[in-house]
């Protein structure tokens, strides 16, 4: 699933690295993303605010994705694009992608590398996108994993060892 990316790709997720680290900073779970449209303008962007906000869904994804469509007007401009993540999607996310009609995600470190990681049904994006691109009747998505994960898992180490 790891492959050489564009440098309009490299460019987006190190966006979404920066991202994680300020959430970090702001004292909030280090989780950034930027949505991307088909066309390669970039739509929207955002960080993990589920402490700030009091809100459970206001992961990193959710809210780029949110952001994302408030600037372009439509949900339907999201569709055929990219959603550029510090870390795998989780399921929840990845519903949200869907719903979204993205079309591809790129994201750098495994739901594996975050401290006290658990994954119901056994994943996030990655077996959401395998499930998805069996069935006959969706759009498949395609995902790109591992791309700079180091980076990505040192944030994810420092919030661990902050929140320990």
């Amino acid at each position: 699933m790891e492959r050489e990316l564009s440098d309009r790709d490299s460019g987006f997720l190190a966006r979404a690295l920066e991202l994680a680290e300020d959430a970090l900073a702001a004292g909030q779970h280090p989780f950034g993303a930027v949505v991307v449209a088909a066309n390669g303008e970039a739509l929207g962007e955002g960080h993990n605010t589920v402490l700030a906000d009091l809100d459970p869904t206001a992961h990193g994804e959710v809210v780029a994705i949110r952001d994302a469509w408030r600037r372009a007007g439509s949900w339907e401009a999201l569709r055929g694009g990219t959603l550029y993540s510090s870390c795998e999607p989780c399921l929840s996310c990845s519903f949200v992608t869907l719903q979204a009609r993205l079309a591809r995600v790129v994201f750098a470190a495994y739901g594996t590398d975050v401290p006290g990681y658990r994954a119901p049904l056994g994943g996030g994006i990655t077996v959401v996108a395998e499930w998805v691109s069996a069935q006959p009747d969706w759009e498949p998505l395609e995902v790109v994993g591992g791309v700079e994960r180091e980076r990505a898992a040192e944030t994810l180490r420092a919030w661990g060892q902050a929140s320990a």
